[in-house]
């Protein structure tokens, strides 16, 4: 065969399976049927905190409706959470499905979006219009205010509290991102309850007694209970620009494979905290005195439940931290979190940054503290013995009653020990 006619032989093939593809083309989608036309004529929700959400759903389709789907999610959350209410076939639906929200625990003060998805009996589907929610506790009422990088809505009817507490956290934020060059991705919302107690009531089933604040990275939020009136100043200065500081850690050290160790997350939460908690000098001499130092991989994940060892997990941590700004400085730390965020180990992270691995930091971590402690005032000195009899005191008084272990959170969770 000669070449001009091999060319127009593959000429005429490739045009037959050209055709051949239209055909197959515009039979499959001429075979592909319309969904069903729907009408939502009502899509609602309603907070009755904590107990549920109560999600309402009216609508008429042209054809029957087999199943109906609840699908929400936090704003800012990576899950979304599926609902199947039983409905009864027919071509209308009228639902109201409370959903327990002890069980399904959200924190308050997130916005949550929300759809329907209606299914027929051929395979297809319609989805509702994307619904807003804001999720807060109704039994508050709440003044919203914002400043720079900081959202605050405060339970509180005193407008020089409020004040106090958003400058605190707004200064906060300002200060650390600003000393470790951290770029926020966007605002950071603080839920302000009136005491202790209030906040407690808005936590999981079976939380810790003793917490006085929490930081949920995911949410960019932080929930605390302090009240008003004599020494709300100090506690909010203690608490807030504590848990506030977590949120921009976990946004300078984010990935999706790993987080930050909790002796580098608390440690510097409680180093740069704006009020300082002299129990910590105290139950970190102790332990250094006794031996009784935790490990650095016994202080990466929580300090448990028990007030006593959660105090002496924050103490270590910002001993860990203060070594690390005293030997590498700041530019150091700057170093590591930067090194974090590339979702590396400890190790890993601290060889790429510092040039040392995690028992090499460990060891010399415990010298140095072992150092400062020889050049410190003797244990047997009468004013050191005064001092440490008297906050053990005060440390005993922080256990309340009764224990209970705390509902884990479906992400990272820190908390702050109270005073009492």
């Amino acid at each position: 065969m000669r070449p001009t006619t091999r060319r127009r032989t593959r000429r005429a093939i490739d045009a037959l399976v050209a055709l051949a593809l239209l055909v197959v083309l515009f039979g499959a989608t001429g075979s592909v049927r319309a969904a069903p036309s729907v009408l939502f004529a009502d899509i609602g929700a309603a907070v009755d905190f904590p107990a549920r959400i109560v999600f309402t759903l009216e609508a008429e389709a042209s054809a029957p409706i087999q199943r109906v789907e609840l699908r929400y999610r936090p704003l800012l959350g990576r899950v979304t959470f599926v609902a199947r209410p039983t409905v009864a076939p027919g071509t209308r639906v009228a639902i109201r499905y409370e959903r327990d929200m002890r069980v399904n625990y959200l924190p308050p003060g997130i916005e949550l979006v929300y759809h329907w998805r209606l299914e027929f009996p051929d395979g297809s589907s319609v989805e509702s219009p994307e619904q807003r929610l804001s999720y807060f506790d109704d039994r508050y009422r709440w003044d919203g205010r914002a400043r720079g990088a900081v959202e605050l809505y405060s339970a509180v009817d005193d407008a020089r509290y409020t004040e106090t507490a958003l400058g605190v956290a707004e200064r906060s934020v300002r200060s650390f991102s600003e000393r470790f060059a951290v770029r926020l991705e966007g605002p950071l919302r603080i839920v302000l309850y009136p005491s202790p107690e209030a906040l407690q009531s808005a936590l999981p089933v079976q939380s810790e007694e003793w917490i006085g604040g929490i930081a949920i990275p995911e949410y960019r939020l932080v929930l605390a209970g302090v009240a008003p009136g004599s020494g709300a100043r100090e506690e909010l200065e203690r608490i807030l620009s504590h848990e506030v500081l977590h949120l921009v850690i976990a946004q300078a050290t984010d990935n999706p494979f790993t987080v930050p160790p909790a002796w580098l997350d608390e440690g510097l939460a409680t180093a740069f905290q704006s009020a300082d908690d002299p129990r910590l000098d105290v139950v970190l001499g102790r332990a250094v005195r006794d031996g009784a130092l935790p490990s650095l991989r016994a202080l990466r994940t929580s300090f448990g439940t028990d007030p006593d060892r959660a105090l002496l997990g924050y103490a270590a941590s910002r001993s860990v931290v203060e070594y690390l700004l005293a030997t590498y400085g700041e530019d150091g730390v700057r170093r590591l979190l930067a090194a974090y965020r590339e979702g590396v180990s400890d190790d890993e992270a601290l060889a790429r940054s510092l040039g040392v691995t995690l028992e090499t930091l460990e060891r010399e971590w415990r010298a140095w503290l072992a150092q400062r402690s020889r050049a410190s005032v003797p244990a047997s000195h009468p004013e050191a013995l005064a001092l440490g009899f008297a906050t053990l005191v005060g440390l005993r008084a922080l256990r309340v009653g009764r224990r209970r272990s705390r509902a884990r959170q479906p992400q990272s969770v820190s908390s702050r020990l109270r005073r009492r």
